[in-house]
């Protein structure tokens, strides 16, 4: 990175150009880039990847984004000869001096900051600079702020080192702002951040270590087959969508994965019901006309993970009926294929597959012989038959008519439709062409993808069938060019979570061989456990999962995942091959359980291996569990996140299903009535709408998180959401995990958390007396900063009342019972 002295030199050379530029009135764009761009680049040092210029906020254009990580600034640009009033032979001035003349200015830098989500700007004219933090995060009035000020080119040369030192790219690295003396630091300390091994891994007991492959073995079982894709497979482990049940809980009439209210999707939300359409659909329009319009295409849609593959699949090799498939040969696309590439490039290789594919499954046609070749080209054959064979003999004939399918049988897309026209005019057959996976790639491709099949459907008259993301779906329906289609649309709606998973563990278990033994230690015993020891550890899983209605295990695995079905299995993944789960121990203990009283495993041990991985220690930004108490960047409100999610949950409790989504513009309107800044408001949502807390009424969550939430987008509490605000925070050992790496900003609650909080070991084992009192500590943080940020302890109270101090009581008992072993062995 530049040093100050190639700065100087630089800075010398921009005095010599900016002489010339004294004698022209340059408007604001031209001081951006003759002079601004000249300073920030040549000679502080900032490169074209820290600069994002003129963007549009809600606000106007702001003229410069300066950004390295964890900090950024905004340069408003003014007119080279539009007067910035300064006092003289002053280096520093207040805010609320500078307003006086420069209201207007100031007041839009302002309004820039609060879009954008930073504190600190500039405001220069290319000769004139104010320097300073226009935005306090902490209530205190921002006019007060000291700005650091240059007024003219001549003072920044005299002033060239504080200068530097203020807006060039290493000093505000270096210092991890733009630098002031003025300013000072909030004290804010996490316990992670302070711990000398922050990502330490733990270390299993030898005995775990030896079952950990064969417990892999069988979760490979379980996990590989994502998508069921052959009879078997379909037999033991689908899940059908029965009739909707009359009674149903407050949940799912709330969260339930339902199909929209549009009038081109079917309402249909079992699975039988939906085959039976699709099925007549197949059945009723006719085959064997080339004249008459092919079938509308049918769009396969729903949620991410929610299993539109399995479906299909299982549709295509169970569902329909044998009689109806035998007249609907059919050819699976898998997208996924075809990753990363040009659709225009591509797509002669997309036939070629197709038709290669038809000929491997549907060998018995010899589509590919020279006798069936003849029919598909019949009509072109008749036309050039005339001029191959006057006056050439019958040889001559025979390799022209060679050359010809030779060239059209190479032309992929051409063939492609003939082979499906042969099939309809000569077989009475239709082709069904079925692309799965679209929704795996970006919006462009997508759209490309959609067009291609519609251009199938059309010039080769055969069926198709899409699979697409149900959020995406929403959001194109009516755009070009989707709105100049008519499809057929079915809402795939996520089976229970419950039963797919047990069908998966059945299978698995049903299906791996696990043969030998396993030797290891555990505490200070060896053990010798037979492999198939394993199928212990499985039989204490699914008594802790399907043992009784109220297993935490699922609740938390269907509503932080559902409809995602993919997602859950990742996280019952984590949790199995998770450092933190026992299985040595859980298979001891399951093995001297009596039948009457199955061994289960405790809730706070499966949420800890979730959270935590094969780490020590828990930090929310490399875990799958998030920590509501960590505030957003630009934000310092511990409680916010849990402020905003329960004024959701209670407007759902409130106003019910019918109108559970709110505008984002009311809520910041809400918010900052209350004192809350707007960008504070808007870091904060987005940041719930990232980890899927929060829901969009367009299903914007299905989509992929690319872009920030508009203010103008409704948004409600997610089922996920749900379940954190209302269950899990109220959980002591959420609270345990959370207090790791969550900000205190009070150096004497820091000091008395840092100072009894118990290391790890090598196992990860922490001790059991100075957890609890830690968590004590750290609950008296908590209330002391709701009162500071909301003037009240309605928060805590809240989570003591609804759960929290019945565990805390569980975890005093526990702690007295371990106090009393201790005094008993001494």
């Amino acid at each position: 990175m530049q040093n100050i002295d190639i700065a100087k030199l630089r800075f010398e050379e921009f005095k010599l150009e900016f002489e010339k530029f004294e004698k022209i009135d340059l408007s604001e764009t031209d001081t951006r880039s003759k002079i601004l761009d000249y300073l920030l680049i040549k000679v502080l040092g900032w490169e074209e990847e820290n600069i994002d210029r003129e963007k549009y906020v809600q606000e106007g254009y702001y003229d410069y984004l300066i950004s390295v990580p964890s900090f950024s600034f905004v340069l408003e640009a003014k007119k080279n000869f539009v007067e910035i009033h300064l006092p003289t032979n002053h280096k520093k001035a207040s805010i609320n001096s500078l307003l006086k003349g420069n209201q207007k200015v100031i007041e839009q830098i302002r309004k820039y900051l609060f879009e954008v989500g930073v504190q600190y700007g500039v405001i220069s004219n290319g000769r004139q600079f104010i320097i300073g933090q226009f935005v306090n995060s902490d209530g205190s009035d921002w006019k007060k702020n000291s700005c650091i000020i240059f007024n003219g080119i001549e003072d920044i040369d005299k002033r060239f080192i504080e200068f530097f030192n203020a807006l060039s790219k290493v000093s505000v690295i270096e210092n991890g702002r733009i630098y002031s003396t003025e300013i000072k630091e909030e004290f804010r300390k996490s316990i992670y951040s302070s711990l000398p091994v922050k990502n330490a891994e733990i270390v299993r007991n030898s005995l775990s270590s030896e079952l950990t492959p064969i417990l892999n073995q069988v979760f490979n079982e379980i996990y590989k087959h994502e998508v069921l894709d052959n009879e078997e497979l379909i037999k033991e482990c689908f899940v059908e969508n029965k009739e909707i049940k009359k009674n149903k809980s407050d949940i799912e009439k709330l969260f339930g994965d339902r199909p929209p209210n549009l009038s081109e999707v079917s309402g249909a939300r079992n699975t039988q019901s939906i085959i039976e359409q699709i099925s007549d659909e197949f059945k009723n329009y006719p085959i064997g006309t080339r004249d008459i319009e092919p079938p509308k295409p049918i769009l396969i849609i729903g949620s991410k993970g929610a299993g539109k593959t399995t479906f299909i699949n299982y549709l295509f090799k169970s569902g329909i009926e044998n009689e109806i498939l035998n007249k609907r040969p059919y050819v699976y696309l898998d997208f996924r294929k075809y990753v990363d590439e040009d659709l225009k490039i591509i797509s002669e290789k997309i036939y070629k597959d197709i038709i290669s594919n038809i000929h491997e499954r549907y060998e018995s046609l010899k589509l590919y012989s020279r006798k069936v070749l003849e029919r598909i080209y019949l009509s072109e054959i008749k036309e050039y038959k005339e001029i191959w064979t006057s006056p050439v003999d019958e040889n001559e004939y025979d390799k022209y008519l060679r050359e010809f399918l030779n060239e059209r049988t190479k032309d992929y897309e051409s063939h492609f439709n003939k082979i499906s026209l042969y099939f309809l005019k000569e077989r009475y057959m239709r082709l069904t062409i079925i692309i799965d996976n679209a929704d795996q790639f970006n919006l462009d491709i997508q759209k490309k993808v959609f067009l291609f099949a519609q251009s199938i459907n059309r010039k080769a008259k055969c069926a198709v069938m899409l699979s697409l993301r149900e959020g995406y779906y929403y959001e194109w329906r009516n755009k070009p060019p989707f709105d100049a289609f008519v499809n057929n649309v079915y809402h795939i709606t996520a089976p229970p979570y419950a039963e797919v998973l047990q069908k998966r563990i059945d299978y698995a278990i049903k299906n791996v061989n696990m043969v030998g033994e396993s030797t290891g230690s555990l505490g200070m015993s060896t053990f010798k456990i037979d492999n198939d020891a394993i199928l212990d550890f499985f039989q204490g899983l699914k008594n802790s999962i399907f043992g009784n209605e109220n297993s935490e295990m699922l609740r938390f695995l269907e509503e932080t995942t559902y409809p995602n079905l993919r997602d859950g299995l990742n996280v019952f993944r984590d949790f199995l091959l998770s450092g933190h789960t026992e299985v040595s121990e859980y298979i001891i203990r399951q093995r001297m359980s009596d039948e009457e009283h199955p061994e289960s495993i405790p809730f706070w041990e499966f949420l800890k291996a979730i959270a935590l991985l094969n780490r020590k220690y828990y930090n929310h930004s490399e875990s799958t569990i998030h920590n509501l108490f960590y505030p957003a960047e630009g934000s310092d409100f511990v409680f916010f996140k849990i402020k905003l999610l329960m004024f959701l949950l209670d407007r759902i409790e409130q106003y019910n299903q019918t109108e559970k989504f709110i505008q984002a513009s009311e809520i910041i309107d809400s918010f900052m009535q209350q004192g809350f800044k707007r960008s504070v408001i808007l870091s904060e949502i987005n940041e719930l709408y990232e980890y899927r807390l929060i829901e969009t009424n367009e299903n914007a969550s299905d989509r992929e998180f690319n872009n920030k939430m508009e203010s103008q987008e409704s948004i409600s509490i997610s089922l996920k959401g749900r379940y954190y605000i209302d269950d899990l925070i109220n959980r002591y050992v959420y609270i345990e995990l959370c207090l790791q790496d969550t900000p205190i900003f009070y150096k004497e609650y820091y000091s008395k958390i840092k100072d009894i909080f118990p290391m790890a070991n090598d196992k990860g084992k922490r001790n059991i007396i100075k957890r609890y009192e830690t968590v004590e500590f750290f609950l008296d943080y908590l209330k002391h900063r709701e009162k500071e940020e909301l003037g009240s302890d309605e928060v805590v109270s809240k989570l003591m009342n609804k759960g929290l101090e019945e565990d805390l009581y569980k975890m005093r008992m526990t702690v007295s019972k371990h106090k009393a072993t201790k005094y008993k062995a001494k």
